[in-house]
This record gives C-alpha cells, structure tokens and sequence, in this order.
C-alpha cells in the first residue's frame, strides 16, 4: 500500500512538473513545446527506471520549469527551426552558451583514462590531454560544479601534483626502481577510480 502511494506521489509530482514546463513554455510553437514536454517525459521515464523512488531529486537535476522554458525560447530563437540543444541545465557564465556543442559525457569521462594512459608513452601529449579533459568537464552539462571540482581534482589536479613533485622534487639516485611504477600505478588507480565516479554520478540530460 505504501508503494502504491509513493508511486501516485511521484507521478504526481511529475505530471504537475511537466505541466509547469509547458505553461512557462507557452510562448514556443504547439509542435515544438510538445516536442519538449515530450522528451522530459521520456528522460524523467528513463530516469525513474534506474532510480526508483527518486522522483523529488531527479526533477531538481533537470531544473526549474521556467529555466527550462526559457532556455528553450532563447535557443528557438538563435536557431530558427533547427533542433533545440541540451536542455535542464543552467545557462554558462558570460553568455547565452546557445547553439554550442558539448562532448558526450563518455568522452569527457574517458579522457582522462587516455591521457594518463599516453601520457606514460608521452608525458606532453598526456598533459595536452589532461588540460582538455579538464576543459571539456567544466563546460558540461551532465555534472554540476560540486562534481566538476570533485572529478577535476582528482582526475588531474592530484596526478599532476604526484607527478611534478616526484620529478621535480626527488633525486633520481637512491630512489628503487620500482618507486615510478608504484607512483604510475597509484595515479592510474586514481584516474580510472574518479572516472568511474564522474560516471557513475552523471545526469544525463534530454534532448529535444
């Protein structure tokens, strides 16, 4: 029984979430705000089907309605009849951030496993890398900035810190041979453990 009511709570609260969306969205074509509605529907679904019970937390992440409605205007606007980009995320600091295009939240994971991978064959081009990985993350929508300092630390901050101080700060002599595999190996753990986290935590967000 507490089930059944729990559920006629969530699918409350996303019926009347959905409604909000398209009163805020009034000003958009008929096609197009149902297009919109439709999609949050549809990712709220997918959502809800990998995190039961959730529905309050779930809704936060897409953000609020009128946000929404109005990110939706501003990129109709921008774009013509063209697709709207990503929505349910704030808009980037210092502009509109309409009409730009995002890396997939599997690349912004996986480049940090590359970089440390390569970066052992070619410590510059890992660096190279590892600098991109950390500019794709901060301009993604699928994490918020709490996540962004958390993957950001230690996918890149930490591993660059472990590494400059090793070869910058230790004498090569006297040193086990084994102490560089050991600290590669550290930092691989590292990367590949805040990869998996940033994954594991991702929003990932509908498309209309």
């Amino acid at each position: 029984m507490k089930a059944e009511n729990a559920g006629a709570t969530e699918r409350a609260l996303v019926e009347q979430y959905l409604a909000a969306v398209g009163r805020e969205a009034s000003a958009l074509p008929a096609q197009r705000r149902q297009e919109l509605v439709a999609d949050l529907a549809e990712h709220i679904e997918v959502a809800l089907s990998e995190r039961p019970g959730e529905a309050r937390d779930i809704l936060g992440e897409l953000g609020d309605p009128r946000t929404i409605a109005t990110t939706a205007l501003q990129e109709a606007g921008s774009a013509g009849p063209g697709p709207v980009a990503e929505i349910g995320a704030p808009e980037p600091a210092g502009g509109s951030g309409t009409g730009r295009r995002r890396s997939p939240d599997w690349v912004v994971v996986g480049l940090p496993v590359v970089a440390m991978l390569l970066g052992i064959l070619v410590g510059a081009l890992g660096l190279v890398l590892r600098i991109v990985g950390v500019v794709v993350l901060c301009r993604s929508r699928h994490w918020d900035w709490n996540q962004k300092w958390v993957g950001v630390t230690v996918t890149a901050f930490l591993p660059t810190v472990i590494a400059l101080g090793y070869n910058v700060g230790v004498s090569a002599d006297g040193v086990p041979a084994y102490v560089p595999w050991l600290l590669t190996g550290l930092m691989l753990v590292m990367v590949a453990v805040g990869a998996g986290w940033l994954w594991k935590v991702r929003t990932p967000r509908a498309r209309v």
